[in-house]
């Protein structure tokens, strides 16, 4: 992003083509993503759009008092709610990444397969708002103040689901991972091209 975050969406706000352009270039793979971890993959093209189309509306009203990643995230993170309860859906229905058969061991490959989707299945079986949470924390890389912020929580609150959801986390996958439920979560995620929003 070039600029002051405000200068940006004023520009976004007076039609700024180009503006808008480098916005959705910014932000565009970010938010597909979130939207597809959250709702099924039928639908996340629409949602998307729904997004942008809200972030456009509301650009004029961005004052910078939080960071426009934070803005950007939470009405992306509204959107996905509405819809589920819309539809009476959950994260369980959003779409499942194919995973890439470039391992050249078979049994390498489906040990992997298996894996990624043992993270996948603990991570959809933890309650709604501690799963958003490690979405927006683990996968995503948000901090703790970034969360309270997209979800409008208080900074403790987002600490006591991640903490919950861990330790949920580490009993489902327990023949995975070792040691420190941290590290290991991070480590069965990462072997399986989960970390970073493959989810």
């Amino acid at each position: 992003m070039a600029g002051n975050e405000t200068e940006w969406t004023r520009r976004i706000a007076a039609g700024d083509r180009r503006a808008y352009e480098e916005f959705v270039d910014s932000f565009g793979p970010r938010v597909h993503r979130l939207v597809r971890q959250q709702v099924p993959a039928c639908d996340a093209d629409d949602v998307t759009q729904e997004i942008f189309i809200d972030l456009f509306k509301g650009a004029a009203g961005f004052r910078g008092e939080a960071a426009l990643s934070t803005w950007v995230y939470r009405i992306a993170m509204n959107h996905c709610i509405k819809r589920q309860r819309r539809r009476g859906d959950s994260a369980e229905d959003a779409a499942e990444d194919e995973i890439a058969d470039d391992a050249p061991d078979p049994a390498k490959r489906a040990a992997t397969r298996e894996m990624r989707s043992e993270v996948r299945g603990a991570i959809q079986n933890l309650s709604a708002v501690q799963r958003d949470a490690v979405i927006l924390h683990e996968l995503h890389g948000m901090t703790y103040a970034q969360c309270a912020a997209v979800l409008d929580i208080p900074v403790g609150t987002v600490k006591s689901r991640l903490s919950n959801a861990f330790r949920a986390l580490r009993e489902s996958l327990h023949d995975y991972v070792q040691g420190d439920e941290t590290d290991s979560l991070d480590s069965a995620a990462a072997q399986c091209g989960v970390a970073g929003g493959a989810v």
